[in-house]
């Protein structure tokens, strides 16, 4: 939160426009889904109130502000994020390993369409209200839907099988930032999508990159398994 006193005082001395790469972490499990621009921001755990207040102080500030509001994150290449720590490296043996409840959605959001959708919002940045919080809905998956997906992506079969949380919990002590990932462990088991409705009423032009090839390039990174089971690879939906 240290940071933004200064970037809001820059932006507002030069009518700049302020893009907030935003999170799910505002809504807590009590918001009902799909979550939209409208959607009660009620999470009550640390990192959720965080981003409330710092969404919260660009709105006080009156400087122009697009919150591009996205789920998890899909890249081009392992970076890190949760894909591909933990769902994908064990795709080299036919298995999708998944942190949470089994049979129910959750938002994913390929990165390169996202940045697309951040550069045309900021080219559309003078017709916009001063806050505009927009949801970018990318892709809904349960785990077996993902597992399906990057099964036709990668031309081979792919099972789910649910991470064991435990030995994370006996690394706590150890690890400091281990408590994050079990502050914000309710995501992974809290239905949820982002509405899109008010983002394709602002770029009705806008392609996504088809879920199947999206997936492609986040599990190139991952080697096939060696006695996989040769699919056909059916055309990107």
């Amino acid at each position: 939160m240290a940071m933004q006193p200064p970037i809001q005082r820059a932006a507002l001395a030069n009518n700049a426009t302020v893009i907030i790469p935003g999170n799910v972490y505002v809504f807590g499990p009590s918001t009902k889904a799909p979550w939209s621009q409208h959607s009660p921001h009620r999470a009550t755990n640390p990192l959720g109130k965080i981003r409330i207040t710092l969404e919260q102080s660009y709105r006080d500030a009156g400087l122009r502000t697009i919150v591009l509001r996205a789920g998890n994150f899909l890249d081009t290449q392992a970076s890190g994020n949760w894909f591909d720590k933990i769902f994908a490296p064990s795709l080299n043996k036919g298995v999708l390993t998944y942190p949470g409840q089994l049979g129910i959605d959750q938002a994913w959001a390929y990165l390169p369409d996202l940045a697309k959708a951040a550069v045309m919002l900021a080219e559309k940045r003078d017709d916009l209200a001063t806050f505009t919080d927009v949801p970018f809905a990318g892709y809904t998956f349960s785990a077996e839907a993902l597992a399906s997906t990057i099964s036709k992506a990668r031309g081979h079969d792919v099972w789910v099988k649910q991470m064991a949380w435990w030995p994370l919990r006996l690394a706590w002590p150890f690890m400091a930032d281990m408590k994050y990932l079990f502050e914000m462990r309710y995501l992974w088991n809290t239905p949820h999508s982002l509405d899109g409705s008010r983002f394709d009423e602002l770029l009705p032009d806008f392609e996504a990159t088809p879920a199947q090839e999206a997936l492609r390039q986040a599990t190139a990174f991952v080697e096939m398994p060696r006695d996989r089971k040769t699919k056909a690879i059916t055309a990107a939906a």
